[in-house]
């Protein structure tokens, strides 16, 4: 069935009727307006998430997908009331009841004449604690009552998830869950096109000029030449993209990029050679990089009207921009001139700077902030990998706190400023994490494992529930701290020598699997809420292990949501508001056993859930001397594939969990927690001897 705004939100919706609010409200929009250049995505219906009856519908999609957009077209369509929580006041119990009333919206709702689009469910669940989160979806539940007009909410893949075990453990409601699909070819053909055609009629609202003043009448002229270019771009997007590790040519942000590319060429003529210019690069940083060498070029001509005899050869070049427009979105920072600019030109450079940067085509013009998400990674990975220190730490407060969501391209974006490195700060380990979970899509595993003394060797990986696993790999910086988000889940870390800090203030999430070994752990938040993810995985315990611990002296019991399991272990563990889930296991006193149960914990819960749904880790990591650590780790690794514990199948080895149990001892559960079975440790004793120790 075909879930689009014409053959289903309309007739779902029809009892609808426009409504007039009383009172404005922030967030609250009775009256979207329609984009001319929107085009529609797919969505399609969850299985086993189906059940259009119920009064309580989510829809979700990874980040930059467009939500927020199809959102407000459908209330255009429909008459539904748009509720953006991104700019609401914080919600809590009541929110919607009081907000309906206050909007005089109340009757109307009951009548079943209104209903609402409720967006940024992400940004909503940021600002408030978790018991005020699980109020507002009560209240939810409560407002969408019997009327049979569903109201509907918009998220990111995790809290729609989130929010769908609330509202079935808390209502009793079973909502179904709509995915919002990337574009495909045809489509994302069709998107750029629009694009262009809106960026043809942009204006500039201090000055009220075109920002593409060529475009319009290029249009008209050589329509068939923007369409060629168009429809190569998006065929190479679509062929290429590999390379970047991710389906990139269906996000509409990328697309609206790829407008920008070809829009900014104001020779029609030229339009082929900046698209083969695109293909010869990766396709993100071949993108950015043709808007950067276009603003250039202007900057170029704008001088040498005023400027005589100006070589423009390195002037205003990537790096500069990035830094610049770094300055002016993040407000920190100074950008330097250009070294080799004569005396008698600094003047009309800064002049002619001035003027470009603020409609610099990564700008937004009506509020200087990045034109999507896109560009906003690209300056924000500039930012993160430059040399200006205040800039950095600037960089890093945006990407990790306030109401800023994780970029899904800021990884790519990262490592091309890397440009073939791979040593970074590990302060950046968590917001690079971030990005990677944020193009996670439904039934995709996302996973990272840092291990190492001083300095950490970092995997993080996503395992698609169709396709091959992506995996990036870092080295950090010696002294440097791990920093960790409001949430952490999927997370490996063993490192004795390394300090990490979990949380940004307020409610910190830690979601199974979790396994955390440090020297100093920092719980920076007033709330601590365990919870499991929302994957088939059997793998819901959440282990942290410091030789120290610093918490808020008023932080109170952990809340531990139901199917999951919390244990912590460090010096005052077992004192409140710990004691309930201070770790009950442990390693031998026997020095040669603790180094046996050691390694055989190091190796198994080195494996994380694979697209198959199995346990599996790469051949070289299993066998590499950071997991093995010496004759040890080799014999019991040879002794676990005899007894087919492990299995090795090509480049992967895979785990048995329940073989593990029957040979070893031991579930894959136990391991992580240190409980360590009589049958455990008689296995590991004949390791032992095998060795001769």
């Amino acid at each position: 069935m075909r879930y689009s705004i014409d053959h289903f939100w309309r007739q779902r919706f029809a009892q609808v009727r426009a409504q007039t609010p009383s009172t404005a409200l922030p967030g609250w929009d009775a009256a979207p307006r329609h984009s001319s250049a929107f085009v529609e995505a797919a969505l399609s219906l969850r299985e086993d998430f189906d059940d259009l009856s119920q009064n309580v519908w989510l829809i979700a999609a990874p980040g930059a997908v467009g939500k927020s957009t199809l959102a407000k077209e459908i209330c255009v369509a429909t008459n539904a009331v748009y509720l953006d929580l991104a700019t609401a006041t914080t919600v809590a119990g009541n929110y919607l009841v009081g907000g309906l009333v206050k909007a005089g919206l109340w009757g109307a709702w009951q009548a079943g004449q209104s209903t609402l689009l409720v967006d940024a469910l992400d940004e909503a669940r940021l600002r408030v604690t978790q018991s005020s989160f699980e109020d507002f979806l009560a209240d939810v539940a409560n407002v969408a009552g019997t009327r049979g007009v569903p109201i509907v909410l918009l998220g990111r893949v995790n809290i729609v998830e989130e929010a769908w075990s609330i509202l079935n453990e808390k209502s009793g409601l079973n909502p179904p869950i709509f995915d919002i699909e990337l574009f495909q070819p045809e489509l994302a053909k069709t998107f750029v096109g629009a694009a262009i055609e809106r960026l043809a009629k942009l204006t500039d609202p201090k000055t009220g000029k075109r920002s593409y003043p060529h475009l319009e009448g290029a249009l008209t002229a050589h329509h068939s030449v923007y369409e060629k270019a168009a429809s190569s771009l998006v065929d190479h997007l679509t062929s290429e993209t590999r390379a970047d590790g991710r389906q990139f040519a269906g996000y509409a942000p990328v697309l609206e990029a790829v407008a920008t590319v070809i829009a900014s060429e104001s020779n029609p003529a030229k339009i082929d050679d900046a698209v083969e210019s695109i293909f010869k690069g990766q396709v993100l940083g071949r993108v950015t990089s043709e808007v950067m060498i276009r603003e250039a070029g202007k900057l170029s001509n704008q001088l040498a009207a005023t400027v005589s005899g100006l070589d423009p050869t390195g002037l205003y070049d990537a790096e500069e921009q990035l830094s610049r427009l770094a300055c002016l979105v993040l407000g920190a920072g100074t950008p330097k001139m250009p070294t080799n600019l004569p005396q008698h030109a600094v003047a009309a450079y800064d002049e002619a700077v001035q003027s470009l940067l603020p409609q610099h085509p990564f700008l937004d013009s009506r509020t200087q902030k990045p034109a999507g998400a896109v560009f906003g990674a690209c300056i924000l990975a500039g930012a993160l990998t430059g040399q200006d220190k205040e800039v950095v730490r600037a960089a890093e407060r945006f990407a990790s706190g306030g109401p800023n969501t994780p970029n899904p391209f800021l990884l790519t974006f990262y490592k091309q400023a890397l440009n073939g490195k791979n040593v970074i700060p590990a302060e950046h380990v968590g917001l690079l994490y971030a990005s990677l979970e944020a193009t996670a899509g439904v039934g995709d595993v996302v996973r990272l494992t840092a291990e190492g003394e001083g300095s950490l060797e970092v995997e993080m990986s996503l395992s698609p529930q169709v396709g091959d696993e992506e995996v990036h790999e870092f080295t950090t910086i010696a002294g440097s701290e791990l920093r960790f988000g409001r949430r952490v889940g999927g997370i490996t870390v063993d490192a004795e020598d390394v300090d990490i800090e979990l949380g940004e203030g307020g409610q910190l999430d830690l979601v199974a699997p979790v396994a955390l070994k440090g020297r100093n752990l920092v719980l920076n938040c007033g709330e601590l809420v365990v919870k499991a993810d929302h994957s088939k995985a059997d793998d819901h315990v959440v282990y942290i292990e410091a030789a120290q611990a610093m918490a808020d002296a008023g932080l109170r019991p952990p809340t531990v949501r139901p199917g999951v399991k919390l244990q912590v272990a460090w010096p005052e563990s077992k004192a409140y508001p710990w004691n309930h889930f201070a770790s009950t296991g442990g390693e031998d006193p026997d020095p040669r056993m603790a180094d046996a149960q050691r390694a055989l914990r190091r190796l198994c819960i080195a494996f994380r859930s694979h697209s198959k749904g199995r346990l599996a880790r790469y051949k070289g990591k299993v066998e590499h001397f950071r997991m093995t650590k010496g004759a040890l780790g080799i014999a019991l690794r040879d002794r676990l594939l005899a007894d087919k514990v492990l299995t090795l199948e090509g480049a992967m080895y895979f785990l048995e969990p329940n073989v593990l149990g029957e040979m070893v001892g031991v579930s894959f559960q136990d391991l992580k927690l240190k409980h360590y079975s009589p049958q455990s440790r008689a296995y590991l004793q004949d390791v032992l001897d095998t060795l001769g120790h």
